[in-house]
C-alpha cells in the first residue's frame, strides 16, 4: 500500500502527497500567498486543482488536510487538431536532464510517443538539446498536403470598337475594328486542368488527402464551338467561320456574311441573320439589313443607297456617307462613319464621325466628331444628352440646328441606384447557382450523362450572366450621361459661327456672333456657357 509522502513542511503548513493527489494542512497563520507560490514553484510535479482550498488553509489556519492538487503526468502528449504537430510537456526532476538519467528519460519519452501513436516526423535533435520542464515543446511534425491549383481559363478577347483617325499625308483613314472574324478551327479559348495536389502525412504516419483544385466550367455554344482535350489542356475551336461574340460568358461564333466586292445587281439586297462585312461598297438604291453588326469597308464609302440597318448591333462605314438626301442608316447600338453628307442617320447609342457631318438629319444618344479639325454644318442634329464637335456651322453662316433633348439628373440617379441594386441581387443569385453547379461541372461523369438538372443549372447561369451584361451596359450608359454638364450639353472645342441654333431641353439660343471654345449646358431652366 502506497505511503503518504511529506513534500514540504514548515511551521505554517505541510504539503503531503497521497495516492489520490496533494493535500495541504495549515498550523498557524502567517504565511503569505507569495511565499506559498515560491514553494509550489519548486515542485513542478504539482497541478493545482483548487485555489480555494489553498486560500482557506493559509488565511484561516489552522485547517486539517484538504486536497488541493494532483500529480502532473511526467510526460504529456498533445496533438494539433489536424495531427500535423505533436507537442510534449515534461514534469520531471531537474536532475533527470543530465547524465545517465537523461538517457532513461529519452527512452521514456520515445515510449510515450509510441504509445500515443506518434511515429512520424519526430525531431530527435529537440530530444537531445531542448528538453525542459513545464513548457510545450514541438516534438514531431508531419507533412501538410499541398492542395491542388484551380483550373486556369484564357478566352478570346473581343477587340473594343475604338475609332481612330490616321493621316498619311494624302488622305485621312478612319480605322475601326468592329467585327471579330474567325475561321473554322481557329482558337477561341482554353482551360488548363486543375491539379490534384499532393498528399500529406500526419505525425501518426497516416496519409492526409489533398483537396484537388476546382475545375471551372468553359461556357460556349456547342453548335458553333467545339472542345478538345490534350496534354492537360481543354481547347476551344471554332466549328465554323463567322463572327465571335459573347452572350453573357458564353462564347459563340455567329453567322458572318462576307461579300468580297460590292452589294449591287450581282448580289441583290442583303437581309441577313448575323454579321455582315462588305469589302467594297453598296450601290445606289440597294439595301443591307442584318441582325448584328455591319461593316462597309470600301474606301469610297456609300452614296444614295436605300438603307443600311442593324437591328441589334452597330454599323461601321469606313469610307463615309454621301447620301444625296436618300441614304438612311440605322443601328440599335452605335454608328461609325468617316463623314456624313446629306443623309438620315439614326442610332440608340453613340454616333462617331471622323471628319464632318454636313446637311444631314441625325438622331442619337450623343454625337462625337473624332477629328480635331472636324465640324457639323447644316442639317438637323437631335441628341439625347450631348453633342461634341470642334466646329459648329460655317463661315457662310449656314443654318445649323443642334437640339439636345436633355434628361432629369435626379431621375437618372434613381435609375442608376435601381440598376446597381439589381446587379448586386443578380450577383448574389449567380453565387448560389455557381455553388449548385460546382458538383456538376467538377464531375465529368455527370456532365457526360447529359443530366437535365445540370442543363437547367447551365441555362440559369447563362440567363443571369446575360441579364448582368445588359444591366452593366445600362449602368455604363447612365454613368456616361451623368458625366454630361448640367442636364444636356453642347461642346464646341474650337469655334461656332453665326447661323447655328442650339436647343437644350426646349430652351433655344441662337449664335449671332463667332464664339470660341465654349460648352453650353442647361441648368435651372437656363442655357449657360463655360
Amino acid at each position: 500500500m502506497a505511503q503518504d509522502i511529506v513534500v514540504y513542511l514548515s511551521d505554517y503548513i505541510s504539503i503531503i502527497k497521497k495516492p489520490d493527489g496533494f493535500y495541504i494542512e495549515s498550523y498557524k497563520k502567517g504565511m503569505s500567498v507569495d511565499e506559498f507560490n515560491k514553494v509550489i514553484g519548486q515542485h513542478p510535479e504539482i497541478k493545482i486543482t483548487s485555489f480555494m482550498a489553498i486560500k482557506n488553509a493559509i488565511l484561516f489556519a489552522p485547517k486539517p488536510p484538504v486536497k488541493f492538487g494532483e500529480a502532473k503526468e511526467r510526460i504529456s502528449i498533445e496533438l494539433s487538431s489536424d495531427e500535423l504537430k505533436a507537442y510534449i510537456r515534461l514534469c520531471v526532476e531537474e536532475w533527470e536532464f543530465s547524465g545517465d538519467a537523461k538517457v532513461k528519460l529519452l527512452e521514456e519519452v520515445e515510449k510515450t510517443l509510441e504509445k500515443a501513436g506518434v511515429v512520424f516526423g519526430i525531431k530527435h535533435d529537440v530530444l537531445l538539446d531542448e528538453l525542459c520542464n513545464n513548457r510545450q515543446i514541438l516534438i514531431a511534425e508531419g507533412i501538410p498536403p499541398e492542395h491542388g491549383e484551380d483550373s486556369v481559363i484564357k478566352m478570346y478577347e473581343i477587340k473594343k470598337a475604338t475609332p481612330e483617325i490616321k493621316e498619311d499625308g494624302k488622305v485621312d483613314h478612319y480605322e475601326l475594328n468592329l467585327i471579330n472574324k474567325v475561321k473554322v478551327g481557329d482558337w477561341l479559348g482554353e482551360r488548363i486542368d486543375p491539379t490534384p495536389g499532393t498528399m500529406g502525412k500526419s505525425v501518426k504516419g497516416e496519409p492526409i488527402p489533398a483537396i484537388p483544385g476546382k475545375n471551372h466550367p468553359l461556357h460556349y455554344d456547342k453548335k458553333s464551338v467545339r472542345e478538345e482535350h490534350k496534354d492537360g489542356v481543354t481547347y476551344l475551336y471554332a466549328l465554323k467561320s463567322g463572327a465571335v461574340h459573347y452572350e453573357g460568358d458564353k462564347i459563340s461564333v455567329s453567322n458572318h456574311l462576307e461579300i468580297d466586292g460590292d452589294v449591287d445587281f450581282k448580289t441583290g439586297n442583303i437581309d441577313f441573320d448575323g454579321f455582315v462585312s462588305i469589302k467594297g461598297t453598296v450601290a445606289d438604291g440597294f439595301s443591307v439589313v442584318s441582325t448584328q453588326d455591319i461593316e462597309i469597308l470600301g474606301v469610297y464609302g456609300i452614296g444614295s443607297i436605300k438603307e443600311v440597318v442593324s437591328r441589334k448591333g452597330s454599323v461601321y462605314i469606313k469610307g463615309g456617307i454621301a447620301g444625296k438626301n436618300k441614304a438612311v442608316i440605322k443601328a440599335k447600338k452605335d454608328i461609325y462613319s468617316k463623314y456624313i453628307s446629306d443623309a438620315t442617320v439614326t442610332c440608340e447609342g453613340s454616333l462617331h464621325v471622323g471628319l464632318y457631318c454636313i446637311n444631314s438629319n441625325i438622331t442619337a444618344r450623343e454625337i462625337i466628331i473624332d477629328s480635331p479639325k472636324g465640324q457639323i454644318s447644316g442639317g438637323n442634329i437631335q441628341c439625347e444628352a450631348k453633342v461634341l464637335s470642334p466646329i459648329l456651322g460655317s463661315p457662310s453662316e449656314k443654318r445649323t440646328l443642334i437640339s439636345v433633348k436633355g434628361f432629369n439628373r435626379n431621375t437618372l440617379k434613381e435609375r442608376l441606384e435601381e440598376v446597381i441594386k439589381s446587379i448586386e441581387a443578380l450577383k448574389n443569385e449567380l453565387v448560389k447557382v455557381k455553388v449548385e453547379a460546382e458538383a456538376y461541372f467538377n464531375s465529368e461523369e455527370q456532365m457526360k450523362s447529359g443530366s437535365l438538372k445540370a442543363e437547367d443549372i447551365k441555362q440559369r447561369f447563362y440567363k443571369i450572366k446575360e441579364q448582368l451584361k445588359e444591366l452593366e451596359e445600362e449602368k455604363k450608359t447612365i454613368a456616361d450621361v451623368l458625366r454630361t454638364k448640367g442636364e444636356g450639353e453642347i461642346s464646341i472645342l474650337k469655334k461656332a459661327y453665326p447661323g447655328v441654333v442650339i436647343e437644350i431641353k426646349n430652351v433655344i439660343k441662337e449664335i449671332d456672333r463667332p464664339i470660341i471654345n465654349t460648352t453650353f449646358y442647361i441648368q435651372d431652366g437656363y442655357i449657360k456657357d463655360v
